[in-house]
């Protein structure tokens, strides 16, 4: 793993390259598919270095006394497990949390709320392990249930109550089952920790699917073409944004406890 920071310096006319220590064994390793879903929790970390590898970044910092090595390896199963991979062959930590949105399919779920999955699954029936903290989480509203992972975004709430019922799945997303995958190959111990950006009863606009790249990153020209297409979409998306900034914040505060609450 490359050990250098993000950038150059300039001093004069001399030219510093910023070299971070070399990576040191985390006790946690966080998966994230977004930026937006661990900006604010990188916010919180104290002596943050950043490395590259892999055409992807690994910020590595510290909380109270634990070294936290995170990943946004971008969306999907594929991109999930090429991070959580890097982060295991790189950093070896003793924890791997799958962290970020999920969609609601349990009605009973609201937006905002803050989930710890007690199992994973995905549409092959296959079951994934999570490890089983009883005090995780204390001192924090929150639920627990069953988490699901698709292949792609579930933007109709029929689809929602057709999954909730063929699944009895509380929630979705697109990442978790191969983090855990991951992990239960390498003996690692796996959590989910999750908030809830949309609701089972809602449904979402039809241009969210073509607006993410695979990277995580915004689709520019996608968006463009999707505000120029319909005009009242650039609505909804400012609406998705300060929701997505609010479930953010309320997700880096739950992670925050979350670290302080794991065992070594």
């Amino acid at each position: 793993m490359d050990p250098r920071a993000t950038g150059p310096r300039r001093s004069g006319e001399r030219v510093e390259q910023i070299v971070a220590p070399a990576p040191v064994p985390a006790d946690v390793g966080i998966v994230a598919a977004l930026p937006l879903e661990v900006g604010d929790l990188v916010d919180r970390l104290g002596r943050v270095r950043t490395y590259q590898a892999a055409s992807l970044s690994v910020i590595e910092g510290e909380h109270h006394d634990k070294v936290v090595a995170i990943v946004v390896g971008g969306v999907g199963c594929a991109a999930a497990r090429r991070a959580t991979e890097l982060l295991l062959a790189g950093h070896r930590p003793s924890w791997i949390i799958a962290a970020g949105f999920a969609g609601a399919l349990n009605p009973g779920i609201g937006r905002n709320e803050l989930v710890l999955p007690d199992e994973v699954i995905d549409r092959e029936g296959r079951r994934f392990r999570v490890e089983a903290v009883e005090s995780l989480g204390a001192g924090v509203r929150h639920v627990r249930g069953r988490l699901l992972t698709v292949d792609r975004p579930i933007l109709e709430s029929r689809a929602k109550a057709e999954l909730y019922q063929s699944f009895q799945a509380d929630l979705v997303d697109m990442e978790s089952s191969a983090v855990a995958a991951v992990c239960a190959e390498r003996l690692v111990r796996f959590l989910g920790v999750r908030v809830i950006s949309d609701e089972a009863q809602s449904d979402l606009p039809p241009e969210v699917a073509t607006l993410l790249a695979r990277s995580g990153s915004y689709r520019v020209g996608a968006a463009l073409r999707a505000v120029w297409n319909r005009p009242s979409s650039l609505k909804d998306f400012w609406t998705l944004h300060q929701r997505a900034i609010e479930a953010a914040d309320r997700l880096a505060k739950f992670l925050a406890l979350c670290l302080d609450q794991l065992p070594g």
